[in-house]
Order: structure tokens, then C-alpha cells, then sequence
């Protein structure tokens, strides 16, 4: 059984401020559980998923390494953007030029429409989507494409308390040339309006759990809907906690909400090469641009 409903533009009011609107038309349901939707180049599959403990949710029933499924461990290009579900004008004209080349394309409020479709079909792209609900029966939620497929995929959620619409998180692994470590990716669009840090502060820590265990590089990218000095402490603890850094940029062209960025990408084994915020005009939140590579002292003779 799924959740049905109808709803309208509708205006929330969080910790006694305005702290924004959500549009959404049509009719909207909403899994009962964790779903994942899984396009490949030549193959499309769907699992529902309980957990999020990357050991047990293998995504791929061939899990054996593959010398042209790795991503370059010395060259690691990545899209991270909240796209606003392609509402706006020109926005499959920036997603077409801002993800051409890239290892990997990470989206938040991706809606499987068959624009987004072909354009991921056209960039040769494999694509993971964890479905926060459905409009018109197209899944929507974060999404993480790549030029390699991914090893492993597992996905959270978490229901806005207001909306009560899901927001998700969508957690990959990849192989990496010249190691035998594995990149985990974690995508991550955080609930919005609350009134205190308590449920967004639950989503992060199943973030966490989802991402202690593992051994290798890691990179941490998202809508953080950081928009508070709360919710900024409860991410610089993430931080600390994972060992993680944060990205710099020379420009300030990331979205800020009340004076604080809310778009962030995060890393770990790993060096920030090149990295940019954009601006533009086909979303609510700049797309963020940024190489990495896998610092040459920590790469090892993969495992045969």
C-alpha cells in the first residue's frame, strides 16, 4: 500500500520564520519503504531495501572487480547540484553541458522524467536513484550517475516533519585504479523544515552509521539544508566525527539561506585538486564542480 495525495504550493513556517515553499503538482505517492531504481546502460532493475549497512545491501549480484569498471583513482571529476526537480528554464541545457565528462554526476531533487533520461542515456551515464516519493508515477529523489557502475548501493530516508514527504540519502561504492580500495559516495538531500534540530540531527546520524565502517576514500556531497546555526554544529560534528574535510572555493557563488551555505561536498583519502560553485539561473541552488585524486603515497597494487 502507498500514501496518495494531492497537494498545492503550501508555505511552512519553521522556528517562526518563513522558511520557504514547496510546489509540487500532480498526484504524489510515496513508497512504503526505502526504494532504489537502478538504470545501467543495459539494464534497469528496482529493490526496496530496509537498512543502509553497505555490507549487507549489495546492489549488484556481480561484485568481482573489473580492470574497466574503475574509476581513475588520479582523476576524479564530480557534479554535485540540486536541480529542482527541472523546473526551471534551461536547466536540461545546463545539466547536459555540467555533467558531459564528469566521473560523477551527484543530484539532489532529480525526477526521472524522460528528458533526464535520455540525457543521462546520451552522456553514457549509469545511474542509482533512491525514490523519496513519486509524481505522476516518475520517481523522484537524489540520484548519483557515473561512468563506471557502481559495486555496492544502499539508500535512507527520512520523512519532512511538515510535508511529510521523504528526503533520501543514497550511499555508493566504486573501484579505484592502482588500489584496492573503494570510493563511497554518499548523496545526501537533508530534511527542511523542522522545528528544532532533533530529527535532522537523527538523519545525519544515519548518515554517519552508513559511512563509519568504511575503510577507503570518501566523498560526502549534498543539500544539507544547513540554514542555521544548529544544523551547522550538528554537520561540523559529522565532520569531525568522520574525519572528513570540506571543500573550498574561491568564489561565493553557493546558495545561502539566512547567511549560511547550505550546498556541501565533503571528502576523505582524498585531495581536492580544482573546485567550483557556478552560479546560474536554471535552479534554486549552484551547481558545484570539483577534481579529486587519490594522493599518490596511498595508493596500493590492487588486489588481483
Amino acid at each position: 500500500m502507498r500514501i496518495v495525495f494531492r497537494y498545492k504550493k503550501t508555505f511552512v513556517v519553521a522556528s517562526a520564520v518563513v522558511a520557504g515553499s514547496v510546489l509540487v503538482s500532480g498526484c504524489v505517492t510515496v513508497p512504503e519503504q526505502t526504494q532504489i531504481v537502478n538504470k545501467g546502460l543495459n539494464e534497469d532493475r528496482s529493490v526496496s531495501i530496509n537498512n543502509c549497512d553497505i555490507e549487507q545491501a549489495q546492489f549488484y549480484s556481480d561484485n568481482k572487480r573489473e580492470g574497466n569498471n574503475e574509476l581513475d583513482a588520479s582523476n576524479i571529476t564530480i557534479l554535485n547540484w540540486n536541480i529542482y526537480k527541472g523546473e526551471k528554464k534551461n536547466w536540461a541545457k545546463d545539466f547536459r553541458q555540467l555533467s558531459n565528462g564528469k566521473d560523477l554526476v551527484i543530484i539532489q531533487e532529480a525526477r526521472l522524467t524522460p528528458e533526464v533520461k535520455e540525457i543521462l542515456k546520451k552522456q553514457s551515464i549509469n545511474w542509482t536513484l533512491n525514490t523519496g516519493f513519486y509524481v505522476n508515477d516518475e520517481a523522484t529523489g537524489v540520484l548519483t550517475g557515473s561512468k563506471v557502475k557502481p559495486v555496492s548501493s544502499c539508500g535512507l530516508r527520512t520523512t519532512e516533519p511538515f510535508l511529510r514527504l521523504p528526503k533520501t540519502v543514497l550511499v555508493n561504492e566504486y573501484d579505484l585504479s592502482g588500489t584496492d580500495e573503494r570510493l563511497l559516495v554518499a548523496n545526501i538531500h537533508s530534511i527542511n523544515f523542522t522545528l528544532g534540530t532533533k530529527v535532522y540531527g537523527k538523519q545525519i546520524d544515519e548518515l554517519k552509521a552508513a559511512i563509519t565502517n568504511h575503510q577507503g576514500p570518501v566523498i560526502v556531497a549534498g543539500d544539507f539544508n544547513s540554514w542555521s546555526d544548529g544544523r551547522k554544529e550538528i554537520i561540523n560534528n559529522m565532520v569531525i566525527d568522520l574525519s572528513l574535510k570540506a571543500v573550498t572555493y574561491k568564489s561565493k557563488n553557493r546558495i545561502t539561506i539566512f547567511g549560511n551555505e547550505i550546498d556541501h561536498v565533503f571528502y576523505r583519502g582524498l585531495e581536492s585538486v580544482a573546485s567550483e560553485a557556478k552560479q546560474v539561473t536554471s535552479s534554486d541552488h549552484n551547481p558545484i564542480k570539483v577534481t579529486f585524486r587519490v594522493p599518490v603515497l596511498e595508493q596500493k597494487v590492487a588486489q588481483n
